[in-house]
């Protein structure tokens, strides 16, 4: 039986999207999570989707407080630790990988993060990752990962 042309890959387009899931899936260890379809190949420049995931059971090595809507000084960990960012603020902010109040394209986190909460997010990949919050896109700070 031959499938017509927009069929055929549409039926390939999902094959390969369920492969891809089952990969990522099977790739994580317990307590972590992560984007399932990365969207682009990641640099050492710029990590990407994977590069970094949120991990709220981890424990960090590393706190980047939210405080006056600046971020504190920028954070330096070895792939695969946690970072924790306390939003000490009566307003939310968001942990966003890019720059400017503009999310990278693939970025690999983008949460929004209620007055006086916090989040952690794990770093995968060695690279540098510039952080910026989408709400006021006057805070930056960057996570070196080693």
């Amino acid at each position: 039986m031959t499938l017509p042309a927009h069929r055929y890959w549409a039926v390939v387009g999902t094959a390969t999207v369920l492969s891809l899931a089952l990969l990522a899936c099977s790739s994580l260890s317990p307590g972590r999570t992560q984007p399932l379809i990365p969207s682009a190949a990641p640099t050492a420049s710029h990590p990407g989707v994977g590069g970094c995931a949120l991990t709220p059971d981890a424990s960090p090595t590393a706190t980047i407080e939210i405080s006056h809507r600046t971020f504190s000084a920028a954070a330096t960990v070895s792939a695969g630790e946690a970072v924790a960012f306390v939003n000490q603020d009566n307003t939310a902010h968001t942990i966003t990988e890019g720059a400017g109040g503009h999310a990278d394209d693939g970025a690999c986190v983008r949460k929004r993060v209620a007055a006086r909460l916090s989040t952690v997010v794990t770093f995968l990949l060695p690279g540098d990752y510039p952080i910026t919050c989408t709400i006021h896109g006057s805070m930056q700070t960057t996570v070196h990962v080693r």
